[in-house]
């Protein structure tokens, strides 16, 4: 039991939920709210009426109320009424914002008394809605506290802009939320025209859960292409703009944010040649790293470049970290996440500057910094550009494993098909963008292929067989970029899918094989058990469990480490040593299997 279900049955259910968030609030060690924030007592409201019915149900309460003199009489019967007549609290914001308010100072004091008193998520989202409206800047105290709360996240920040709130109450709020919810907040601050504003955004941490959204609404509020342009520019800038540009250029199952961004070209180019300026560390040879790879195979390269300017800022990149002081940084690394990242460098330093191939089909096998996750991408280039980002930018580019272990790439006479993204949502909701391939004489065809009439749909493409043949057989023969770890899973993975009968005697049908993450050396290996993972229906659909077998690192090599684990699954049920993780908690008992809870 995690510590906060542990707590739970001390929150007073009788108390308003202002008084709520505080309990919770206090109560929390570090003093950020859960991602999401806390759940509401008793658990998220129903959503009975239709919006018809709820917007008459409110008109009618709220009539009433506010031709009560006692605002607190008024609060109460509404908090009592609204659940009782089931208003949820997402019929309140837009009821209220086509209502016309004729006694603006009753309606004000109604709004204060249930922002204090308001048990009933609805009512206090009435008062919310109702004090942002009406309510000045002695409403704004009150307010963050309730950002806390599930759901209540974003009619707090729509009532503090209303308000016209000062930026130090946004920087406060954004210390109380976990940074999943740090979004809203955020680019609330990139709307403002205020120094304080862009100077916090400037030095706005950029780890892997900020989404390229945020990044791209932070560059434009600080105005990265005016700083990067006023001399002197100093390393700090120079390293947060690199920062910016990288995670706009992320994959992330929508248009890549930096082909949005409208000022990316002179921003590229006024990084790069101030990149000298930038101290040969860690953290810098990173940032630029990443930058070169983009610019090498990533979204940007569809940006608007004038004839030659993309490759001179590769050259200029290639030549800076070529320096003996900048070559020599990832030798000094020592801390356990340093030497990760280091090594991270010294699989990648070469990648993004091999343009050897601009014509034709080229493969390039990218993975990321470790600081942005443990996403490795297979890039393909159709004469230099790259194919995902350009046609199905509700893609994401498929892993070297699902594309270029098995022999799909490979032609033969007969046509076979090949998916080279599939969609983030769903292959049914956007589709993939999928090939046939065959071999056609001395060229190979590539044509392209709807997936029940949904995504994109690739023109025929011809390639020289040969040259096309020698491009895929290098990329799959290329493992320069695999760490360890990922090569043990690579190879547990092919031991499977050779020797399926390992997993069969034990009747285990499907399998996962990763790493923990980006600075872990474990390698994980899932198990789905069970009628419901093959496909049974009714009852036993639920039937269902998920192991999970840990495997640190021992220090041998991935082949050794690899071998043993088949060797171990050949001989032992895997149920006697592995964890139960997922699935049915009644199912997994009523096997004699100790159900994981994480602690």
């Amino acid at each position: 039991m995690s510590a906060r279900e542990e707590r739970e049955p001390l929150t007073p259910r009788t108390a308003s939920l202002y008084d709520y968030a505080l309990f919770r609030h206090g109560m929390e060690p570090d003093g950020r709210a859960p991602a999401g924030g806390y759940p509401l007592p008793g658990g998220p409201p129903p959503d009975v009426l239709r919006f018809k019915e709820a917007t008459r149900v409110l008109a009618e309460l709220l009539g009433h109320a506010l031709e009560d003199p006692d605002p607190a009489r008024a609060a109460a019967n509404l908090d009592r009424r609204l659940p009782e007549r089931g208003v949820h609290p997402n019929h309140v914001q837009h009821y209220l914002a086509r209502l016309s308010l004729t006694d603006e100072a009753a309606a004000r004091a109604l709004g204060r008394r249930l922002v204090r008193t308001a048990t009933d998520p609805a009512a206090l989202g009435l008062g919310i809605s109702l004090v942002g409206r009406l309510g000045g800047p002695e409403d704004v105290p009150r307010l963050p506290m309730l950002a806390v709360l599930q759901g209540f996240l974003r009619p707090v920040v729509h009532a503090l802009s209303a308000l016209r709130c000062d930026t130090e109450v946004l920087i406060r709020l954004v210390d109380l939320l976990d940074p999943d919810d740090h979004g809203r907040v955020i680019s609330e601050l990139a709307s403002r025209n205020d120094p304080a504003g862009r100077q916090w955004l400037l030095n706005l941490p950029l780890g892997p859960r900020r989404s390229s959204s945020q990044a791209r609404h932070v560059a434009l509020a600080v105005r990265l292409a005016d700083l990067l342009e006023d001399e002197p520019v100093g390393p700090a800038v120079l390293a947060q703009g690199g920062r910016l540009l990288t995670r706009m250029a992320l994959e992330t199952g929508s248009p890549a944010e930096i082909l949005a961004y409208k000022p990316a070209v002179p921003v590229y180019e006024a990084l790069v040649r101030r990149a000298d300026r930038l101290p040969p560390t860690l953290d810098h040879h990173a940032i630029l790293l990443s930058l070169a790879l983009d610019l090498s195979s990533g979204p940007p390269v569809l940006l608007d470049w004038r004839p030659g300017l993309r490759d001179e800022l590769l050259d200029r990149l290639d030549g800076l970290l070529s320096t003996p002081d900048w070559a020599a940084v990832p030798n000094g690394a020592h801390a356990h996440r340093d030497q990760y990242r280091a090594d991270w460098i010294r699989r990648m330093r070469r990648e993004p500057f091999d343009r050897t191939t601009p014509n034709g089909l080229r493969i390039h096998v990218v993975e990321r910094d470790p600081e942005l996750g443990d996403r490795v991408e297979t890039r393909f280039l159709l004469d230099g550009r790259p194919l995902v980002p350009r046609l199905f930018p509700e893609g994401l580019s498929q892993s070297p494993e699902r594309v270029l272990a098995p022999d799909l790439l490979r032609a033969t006479p007969e046509e076979h098909e090949v998916t080279l993204s599939s969609a983030y949502c769903a292959e049914g909701c956007c589709g993939t963008l999928s090939v046939t391939v065959q071999r056609d004489g001395d060229h190979v065809v590539w044509h392209g292929r709807h997936q029940d009439g949904i995504g994109p749909r690739l023109p025929e493409h011809r390639f020289d067989a040969a040259a096309y043949d020698a491009e895929v057989e290098r990329a799959r023969a290329d493992d320069t970029w695999c760490r360890p770890a990922r090569s043990t899973t690579r190879l547990i993975a092919a031991g499977l899918r050779e020797r399926p009968e390992l997993l069969a005697r034990w009747d285990i049908p499907q399998s996962w094989c990763g790493t923990a993450g980006p600075y872990e050396d474990t390698v994980v290996l899932r198990l789905s058990y069970g009628p419901g993972v093959s496909g049974a229906t009714g009852y036993e659909a639920s039937h269902w469990i998920q192991l999970e077998w840990r495997l640190p690192d021992d220090g041998r090599p991935p082949a050794e480490r690899a071998a043993a684990v088949l060797e171990r699954l050949a001989t032992t049920d895997p149920r006697a040593y592995a964890r139960v993780s997922g699935g049915n908690r009644e199912y997994a008992e009523s096997l004699g299997l100790r159900w994981h809870d994480g602690s």
